[in-house]
């Protein structure tokens, strides 16, 4: 049977089961930590559909109703000025959901509540969240919550979403949502203008909308041309009035705000907090620089100290499985693809986890503990110079480390155009993977001067990562990204809120990235063992380095073994002195293992690596070390490599392993978060660069031999 009584009370049974909310707020208000808290272990994190905005996503399950939870970027106001504040304007307006949650900083309620009056304009049903109350209270301030509520007419629940205090009231409330019945009145002309440009519209938002277009703002929805005529028509009276729109809007809405917090704010007792009394030091300005390296190099150590012993791990378990492997009765070729191709894929892509993680993990407590914002202020000033914000300096550091999760750390910034720029220099940031290969070879041609080298080219990589970024900024127009910042109050982050979040980044890198990853390996794979029958100098692998010679020939370049190298180096520069050392000096293949000794193996390994952990926080304190000491003598392979080219092409070796495309999970990271068209582009540009400073090098070097 069906009737239409029937069909209505059934779609309302499914909203009461199934509803959206999304979350929107000022940036620095603990909207992050209160995502976390609310979302357990389902949080997921992506990318807006068409952006590299970040997404995060969950899905909360309450008693007899599942939400499904958005969380908006953090904005100042739906005005579409920044990517940021399209996306959320964007959101709201096409994608109405059924509840917002509105996020504001107790301590700084006139400036969040900004948006608040905007969000009454929408339409939509609000909950407000009124978190850090404790921060308030620390400022030395009285607030009545129920005030507000009471001039809103909505919910407004107090929070300290650090602790979860207010948690569960604020799920609670979510039933109670309601529109705001307060609104902004505006100027007589001007609320006479926006109420008869409302009447044309009949989209819910239609009072915001009216005022967006009066303001001559952008409106991220289709509207019919003859409103958007009428709009400009009346905001040009206005102006002949001598009424300017936007002017008259904000005015109105920053007044109205302050009216509230005023009546919020029960009484105040000016202190100094303990933010006033840390930034004497940090933001001091001869001290401030010193203590931002050293917040740097212990992030930066942080990430590579603790996650090098799980990347051991991850190496271990996969000899172990491939020994497994060639314990089984299968054709030769059967047992290289499985052991080194397809494992050798996978382990790639899983032992870049644990250098996210930490990475993660770092950045979330840099971030919510409101060091990084710090950080930003003080490089923002030497960051100009390349017409980039001083957040950029953030990525940057870390591509020492690795450039995977220094493609990433981007998102720090705010702006398409300024992490794209980040991300093109980033690659030429020497991480750590490249240190073997200038170590081995500044070790046999420069011996004397192997740390200067090493250093030059560190500083070459830096150089040259600015310069392109400085270069996309030129040829996109764009002004230099310097100005004002917010810096937030210093905050203990919660420890379960930075790991969930570590473990959500980290997945999402593996679910975005993972299978490009694999394939290249593969791809590898297939140059070094085919065709079938044949040993590597019969392979495609040396066809391929053998047909490379007159590109690299002006380099001093010629020997096929140096230059297969660089080809899975491509894949990942931690294989390239291993394939020299193949290439030159042969290998013996790894030895089947019986499931016992496996097992042993990856017990006695997991074990290692968790005493490797512990043993990182005393040595998280330690100065790192640039060049380890040479060998009293040469190698086999030294000796190899000192006969087969010049010291001077040895430097424009150097060069070009420094310059040329990374790795492909470095390529897989800018594609995930910028598109394949600039991933390409990367390529291409990188390879170019390389070569030009690889053959500028050779012909200074032979000069300054005096070859």
């Amino acid at each position: 049977m069906s009737c239409p009584d029937c069909k209505s009370a059934a779609a309302r049974r499914d909203l009461v089961k199934s509803a959206r909310m999304v979350t929107i707020g000022n940036p620095n208000t603990g909207k992050t930590t209160l995502i976390n808290a609310l979302a357990g272990s389902d949080l997921k994190v992506g990318n807006w559909p068409g952006t590299t905005v970040e997404r995060l996503e969950a899905t909360l399950r309450l008693p007899g109703k599942e939400l499904l939870l958005v969380d908006l970027p953090g904005t100042y106001s739906l005005s579409p000025t920044t990517p940021e504040e399209a996306l959320a304007a964007r959101e709201l307006l096409a994608n109405p959901p059924d509840v917002v949650v509105n996020v504001v900083d107790a301590g700084n309620l006139e400036r969040n509540l900004h948006l608040t009056l905007e969000l009454a304009e929408l339409g939509l049903p609000v909950v407000l969240a009124m978190n850090l109350m404790d921060e308030a209270a620390a400022k030395g301030y009285t607030l009545d919550p129920a005030a507000l509520e009471k001039e809103l007419g909505v919910p407004v629940i107090p929070l300290v979403a650090s602790r979860g205090a207010g948690i569960e009231k604020l799920l609670g409330s979510l039933d109670q949502a309601r529109v705001p019945a307060l609104q902004v009145r505006y100027p007589g002309a001007l609320e006479s203008a926006v109420r008869e440009l409302a009447s044309r519209l009949e989209h819910p938002a239609r009072r915001w909308i009216a005022l967006a277009l009066l303001a001559g703002e952008e409106v991220p929805l289709e509207l019919d041309p003859a409103v958007q005529e009428f709009a400009r028509s009346r905001r040009a009276e206005l102006e002949r009035a001598g009424i300017d729109p936007y002017l008259e809007i904000e005015n109105a809405r920053y007044t109205r705000a302050h009216e509230l917090a005023q009546r919020v704010l029960v009484g105040s007792e000016p202190r100094l907090t303990l933010t006033d009394r840390v930034d004497r030091w940090v933001l001091h300005p001869l001290l401030g620089g010193p203590i931002f390296l050293l917040g740097m190099l212990l992030a930066f150590r942080f990430t590579f100290l603790f996650s090098t012993p799980w990347v051991d791990f991850i190496g271990g378990l996969q000899e172990v499985l491939a020994g497994w492997i060639r314990a089984l009765p299968l054709p030769p070729l059967a047992v290289s693809f499985l052991a080194d191709g397809l494992i050798g894929g996978v382990g790639t892509v899983i032992s870049f986890a644990p250098v996210l993680f930490f990475l993660y993990l770092a950045l979330a407590f840099l971030e919510t503990s409101g060091f990084l914002a710090r950080a930003a202020f003080i490089a923002d000033r030497m960051m100009l110079l390349a017409g980039l914000p001083g957040r950029a300096f953030i990525p940057l550091i870390l591509g020492f480390g690795c450039n995977v999760p220094a493609v990433y750390a981007t998102r720090v910034l705010t702006g398409r155009l300024d992490r794209l720029r980040v991300a093109m220099a980033v690659p030429f940031m020497s991480c750590s993977a490249r240190l073997p290969v200038f170590v081995l070879l500044a070790a046999v041609f420069f011996p004397e001067q192997a740390s200067l080298v090493v250093f030059g080219l560190y500083l070459l990589g830096m150089m040259v990562g600015l310069l392109t970024a400085w270069l996309i900024g030129r040829a996109a127009g764009a002004a230099p990204s310097s100005g004002l910042m917010e810096l937030p109050p210093y905050r203990l982050p919660a420890a379960r809120v930075v790991l969930k979040q570590a473990w959500a980044r980290t997945r999402s890198f593996l679910t975005g990235a993972g299978g490009f990853i694999t394939l290249a390996v593969v791809v590898i794979w297939a140059l070094l063992n085919l065709p079938p029958g044949t040993d590597m100098t019969h392979s495609y692998y040396v066809l391929l380095s053998s047909a490379l010679k007159p590109l690299f020939a002006p380099l001093g370049v010629d020997d096929w073994r140096l230059l297969g190298a660089l080809i899975p180096g491509f894949v990942a520069k931690e294989v390239v002195a291993g394939t020299l050392a193949l290439s030159y000096l042969g290998a013996e293949p790894s030895a089947a293992l019986g499931l016992l000794q496996g097992l042993g193996q990856i017990i006695a390994g997991f074990w290692s690596s968790v005493l490797a952990t512990l043993g990182a926080v005393p040595a998280l304190f330690g100065l790192p070390q640039l060049v380890p000491p040479a060998a009293d003598e040469p190698t086999a392979l030294q000796l190899a490599l000192a006969s087969a080219i010049t010291p001077a092409a040895a430097l424009a070796y150097m060069v070009y392993v420094l310059l040329y495309t990374p790795c492909v999970a470095t390529l897989a990271a800018i594609r995930h978060e910028f598109g394949r068209g600039w991933a390409l582009i990367a390529v291409v540009y990188e390879l170019i660069v390389a070569w030009l400073l690889a053959w500028g090098a050779y012909r200074l070097a032979l000069i300054w031999l005096g070859a």
